[in-house]
């Protein structure tokens, strides 16, 4: 079987027998009859050629595969908007079922800032009995299973205290909601598909939100959607590539995860989004248009989801935008009955996860999902995580029911209906363990726990940080927050709204801020450049460099790659982007602090976030080891001076460095931890 090129699809039994129309009176669950088709590349790029390297599969082939999706599949992503939290979030320490101790935290969030803006209410549970960090006074954070449900935050769990959504729902009597409407016997009806409790012994946080907050799931649900407040359409003829409830639920998603980053528990490295059916649709959406999700969990979300649109087995595209024509975008439904001129296919939309971890989940008696073609799709899009030195299933024969397979793309079919069940959290945990790393990012010396924002850029500096760069520089700027190597005015040009290096052949062109700092937050947004490698970094306190390389798809990175506190630690997973990509660090630096000598009594740390990876968790670091410093290398008077007055004090400058390439920066600012 080809599936880096042309993917010919072919199964197990012979296949003969022509395509049954999509319209027949009973679906097709014969594989004889699925017949022969062809996927289109994974790879491609917009010239059709496929690509051959990470580098250009993110610059290029990745970019275009998704556009595909938007404009035929999906519609067009929807825009980031404001999240803020409306009224107070409630927080309480309860004890669960099994003598579970938890946190659980409710709280409504506000998406956007528009007047007609929708709220969604979100549950959280956390652990509560979990490990310290460094600090006594603040907890430890932890990885988070985040998904949608069908009928209300109220229906995962018997908790009582739980709010009751008033919210519009479909009536089921099962689930008692009259009327469209929830009642309290609605209460823990859905709880055998949400397990908090042996997630939270294994470690995880659990959230949840109802998808009908923001589309309810109704043909004529887009005029009470979020759609309206961002702008869209919601009545009339529709654009082509105009998103519908499958794109909102999946950007309600992201925006409970801008939400989530925030809170001090939640390691925003660990986020796992999570989704069953037609939210198995959806949160497969997300994690391709939304890279901050750590893993993704697709739960038998078929048609539109996992499931190959090729093979004419269970569910088609003619029957899913027949019954659900709210779901996708319009230009969807005109493949009905010809699936196999559709530009795209699912092995797309998978490949879009790369190089995260991924889980494909199916039932045996759930053939309207067809299993074999979400495996299919698996198989096909694994050449993406290839690009990346990873394997994805590693297999193209079928697994035996109940045994997953596969390393970065798992796949398994387990034993029963459709349906979201303990067995598949324990597998989707077991996955979650195997791939994610454990690190998090205490929070050093008792200060607010760090886990900044690095998307989108360029990111606003918080009211208290000191700006040193502004988002855009310009020639009439005031640069008087860096003199150069002797104390003057610098000499690095201004090009096109950004600080691009002036470099020297003694490689000491470096600038210093006017500003000191003892413990501080820095962050520096900068684009490296082809030419000597993109070489530069960050001082801090000129003696300590966060190094700027270009590293991109180095494996193992070392500790003189990006990422690296260079000559002290390599970086706990590569993150940085190819040249000419801007690139954001965040940084954490706890100064070491010396004693009247002038010798370190208590070494000093540094966390460090490098475009959206935790890179550097609490590293610690005593005295100088490179030889580059700037006070060994170039030294001047005004130099001595500055490394005179940080043995002094503890506190010292930011030196952006000049290593032979025309690096550029920009929006770069610094928040003080302590008081000056």
């Amino acid at each position: 079987m080809r599936y880096a090129t042309t993917a010919t699809l072919f199964l197990l039994a012979a296949m003969t027998s022509p395509m049954l129309a999509p319209h027949a009176a009973e679906p097709n669950y014969d594989e004889a009859a699925v017949g022969n088709s062809t996927l289109p590349e994974v790879l491609a790029g917009p010239d059709g050629k496929p690509v051959s390297s990470a580098e250009a599969w993110k610059k290029t082939a990745r970019p275009h595969q998704f556009e595909l999706l938007e404009k035929f599949v999906y519609g067009r992503r929807l825009p980031a908007v404001p999240v803020t939290v409306v009224g107070d979030m409630e927080r309480a320490d309860v004890t669960l079922p099994g003598e579970i101790a938890a946190v659980r935290i409710q709280a409504t969030l506000k998406l956007g800032e528009a007047a007609d803006a929708l709220t969604t209410e979100v549950l959280l549970y956390l652990p509560k009995d979990m490990p310290k960090a460094t600090s006594t006074n603040t907890p430890h954070r932890v990885p988070v299973f985040l998904t949608l449900n069908f009928r209300g935050n109220h229906a995962e769990h018997a908790d009582p205290a739980i709010r009751l959504s008033t919210a519009w729902m479909p009536d089921d009597k099962a689930s008692a909601i009259v009327d469209h409407r929830a009642t309290e016997a609605s209460r823990g009806t859905s709880g055998q598909r949400w397990p908090v409790e042996a997630m939270l012994a294994r470690g995880f946080g659990m959230a949840t939100a109802y998808c009908g907050d923001v589309f309810p799931d109704r043909a004529d649900g887009r005029t009470a959607s979020a759609l309206k407040s961002l702008g869209r359409p919601v009545e009339g003829s529709l654009p082509p590539d105009e998103p519908g409830a499958i794109a909102t639920w999946a950007w309600q998603l992201s925006r409970i995860l801008d939400w989530l980053v925030t809170l001090p528990e939640v390691d925003p490295a660990q986020v796992i989004v999570v989704g069953h059916s037609r939210l198995g649709k959806a949160a497969v959406w997300a994690g391709a248009s939304d890279e901050r999700f750590s893993m993704v969990v697709s739960n038998e979300s078929g048609c539109g989801g996992a499931a190959l649109s090729r093979r004419n087995f269970g569910e088609t595209v003619a029957v899913i935008t027949s019954r659900f024509p709210h779901w996708f975008c319009p230009a969807f439904a005109t493949y009905a009955d010809r699936e196999t001129e559709l530009p795209c296919d699912q092995h797309t939309l998978l490949a879009m996860i790369a190089p995260r971890p991924l889980v494909v989940a199916s039932a045996v008696e759930d053939r309207w999902a067809d299993p074999r073609g979400e495996f299919l799709s698996g198989v096909a899009a694994e050449p993406a995580w290839k690009l990346f030195g990873l394997t994805g299933l590693g297999t193209k024969d079928y697994p035996a029911v109940d045994k997953p397979v596969g390393e970065s793309i798992t796949y398994y079919v387990r034993t029963g209906r459709h349906e979201l069940l303990s067995y598949d959290w324990q597998r989707f945990a077991d996955v979650a363990d195997r791939t994610l790393s454990k690190q998090t990012s205490p929070q050093a010396d008792g200060y607010p726990a760090f886990h900044p924002l690095q998307s989108p850029l360029p990111v606003k500096p918080p009211a208290d940080a000191i700006v040193l760069l502004p988002e855009r520089v310009d020639a009439t700027t005031d640069l008087k927050t860096f003199v150069g190597m002797g104390g003057g005015p610098i000499d690095w040009k201004v090009d096109d709204g950004t600080l691009l290096v002036q470099t020297t052949e003694k490689h000491a062109n470096h600038i210093i801020s006017t500003m000191l700092f003892r413990d501080a937050d820095i962050h520096a947004e900068f684009m490296t450049s082809p030419e000597a490698k993109g070489n530069s970094g960050l001082y801090l306190h000129g003696h300590y460099e966060m190094q700027i390389y270009d590293s991109f798809g180095v494996q193992p990175p070392t500790d003189q790659d990006e990422g690296s506190l260079y000559r002290f630690g390599k970086p706990i997973v590569n993150a940085s982007l190819p040249t000419g990509q801007w690139q954001v660090y965040d940084i954490r630096f706890i100064a070491p602090r010396r004693d009247a000598a002038g010798t370190i009594v208590k070494p000093g740390s540094v966390t460090a976030w490098l475009n959206g990876r935790l890179v550097q968790n609490e590293l610690r670091f005593t005295e100088p080891r490179s030889p580059y410093t700037p006070y060994k290398h170039g030294v001047t008077d005004y130099l001595q001076g500055v490394e005179k007055c940080l043995l002094a004090t503890g506190e010292g400058p930011l030196f952006l460095q000049d290593h032979g390439s025309p690096t550029r920066f920009r929006n770069v600012w610094i928040k003080r931890l302590d008081t000056p």
